[in-house]
């Protein structure tokens, strides 16, 4: 549960766009308005259906983008993102799309739009030159953060150092410790 005026300094967005921005959500059933005994301030919070928006929180919710390996690392990137106050959320898997990422963040404090790849070990070791494509062609994110267990990132990061250095700086790497299982 929250209120508007904490929201609105949580998120820093305007007082007035948080009330319409919850007004959205509650005309699609995503947010409900609760009211202790007529009392303000308004309390909004979410309805079973804004739930479901939400980005997953169990591995089997990232089966989209890989085996049970790329599930607990989206979930690692998921935690990492959401504790520094990011969105988060697992990207749309269209095939007509140019750029698929696997997920996407967003740095509300850059104004940063982030592109998120997840990569197994196995997919790495096997599709290198498509893990160096992602890194090449970030558009239309300004960045491309790359989570992988430790051999898997060592690879990632070869293919980085190949990189021109302007081009380096758009690539964040987060080595996973193969003993960081989510259960």
């Amino acid at each position: 549960m929250s209120t508007t005026t904490k929201l609105a300094e949580r998120t820093g967005i305007d007082r007035s766009e948080v009330s319409e921005l919850l007004d959205l959500l509650r005309e699609k059933g995503w947010v409900k308005v609760i009211r202790a005994r007529e009392e303000k301030p308004i309390l909004w919070v979410l309805t079973d259906e804004g739930r479901k928006i939400l980005p997953p929180f169990t591995a089997d919710g990232y089966d989209s983008i890989g085996a049970l390996e790329a599930q607990e690392l989206a979930l690692s990137a998921r935690d990492c993102y959401l504790s520094k106050g990011w969105y988060f959320a697992l990207a749309r898997q269209d095939p007509e799309l140019k750029r698929k990422v696997d997920c996407v963040a967003y740095d509300y404090e850059r104004r940063l739009a982030v592109a998120v790849e997840i990569e197994s070990s196995g997919h790495v070791l096997h599709h290198i030159e498509q893990v160096k494509q992602h890194m090449m062609e970030i558009s239309p994110f300004e960045e491309v953060h790359f989570w992988a267990h430790k051999e898997a990132m060592e690879k990632i990061l070869e293919l980085r150092d190949r990189l021109r250095p302007e081009d380096q700086v758009r690539v964040v790497v987060f080595p996973v410790p193969e003993e960081f299982q989510f259960q």
